[in-house]
């Protein structure tokens, strides 16, 4: 009788917990089905249009192009302080990073560029952008710069560069290795080292597992294939670029020369281009002194 019972009890539970996983599936469906994705260029892209929070709002749209193992979730913190001056901001996770699944079809910078552009355009968004770009994000956004400049269509009223990425002959060899790394052991050896490595002496343990998140978060082939996208990228004409520039350094950021971001700025052909280093800052600018950086990108927008 007793066993009986028990086992009446069990297979209440079981089906109990049959009936609960499939709520949570059709739940994680219906999640899927609702999110913000586009899809552009045989990609599908998970992307977050925050509107102006404001009254008087800003015909301004912030786009923000990620680095390398990051995602949208980077900007996160600065987006309310934008909105709630009127900003709109638009985050997207680059194909292969994120939310936005790999194809296996490869990235280059320039078709990096060319999704933001035609999320752009699925959004109705053809003027008035601001593109912010961190890293490797800095080479998509100075591509766009360029390519909007040549095209005369002035889609870009400015440009934001975070530890912009400057390409060059070398970095074939560094991405190599972090290829190789990736290629035998996943992830998890990256995601050990850089938060401490790519970070400066204002950082804590919160952003140290921020950065770990983001870069656990990506698979190994999408990091790969932006790897390759760094080391392969063509330096953007810089001197073709006319709008406002405003760049955001680290004092102790190891990951990025200053020398590189000088070149950028001394070549950019912007009469309205600013330099800010923040001290004790590396790599991750954003995460690590997210209150100096969204003050020193509101101060710019402001005057745009």
């Amino acid at each position: 009788m007793y066993k009986r019972g028990a086992n009446a009890s069990s297979s209440r539970g079981i089906a109990a917990e049959v009936a609960t996983i499939a709520i949570w599936r059709r739940s994680a469906i219906i999640a899927i089905r609702t999110m913000p994705y586009a899809n552009v260029n045989s990609k599908t892209l998970f992307f977050t249009l925050s509107p102006s929070q404001s009254s008087t709002a800003s015909p301004l749209t912030v786009l923000f192009i990620h680095g390398l193992g990051s995602s949208s979730s980077f900007f996160q913190p600065l987006v309310p302080s934008l909105t709630s001056q009127g900003y709109q901001c638009l985050t997207v996770d680059t194909h292969g990073s994120g939310l936005s699944p790999y194809t296996g079809h490869g990235n280059t910078t320039a078709s990096i560029a060319a999704d933001a552009i035609a999320l752009l355009d699925s959004q109705g968004i053809t003027e008035n952008v601001v593109v912010v770009g961190h890293s490797m994000g800095g080479i998509v956004a100075s591509l766009l710069a360029a390519e909007d400049s040549a095209s005369k269509q002035q889609r870009f009223k400015a440009v934001v560069l975070i530890g912009p990425v400057n390409p060059n002959p070398g970095a074939a060899e560094v991405f190599g290795k972090r290829i190789s790394i990736v290629e035998k052991d996943g992830m998890e050896p990256l995601a050990a080292s850089i938060p401490t490595a790519a970070t400066g002496s204002k950082s804590t343990p919160l952003v140290h597992a921020f950065i770990r998140s983001l870069l656990l978060g990506i698979s190994p082939a999408g990091y790969i294939s932006l790897c390759q996208a760094i080391a392969e990228s063509a330096i953007p004409a810089y001197e073709s670029i006319k709008v406002p520039l405003l760049v955001i350094a680290g004092a102790e950021d190891k990951s990025v020369p200053m020398d590189g971001i000088i070149h950028i700025m001394e070549n950019y052909a912007s009469t309205n281009k600013e330099l800010r280093t923040l001290e004790g800052v590396g790599h991750w600018h954003v995460l690590e002194a997210f209150s100096e950086v969204q003050e020193i990108i509101g101060g710019f927008l402001k005057e745009l």
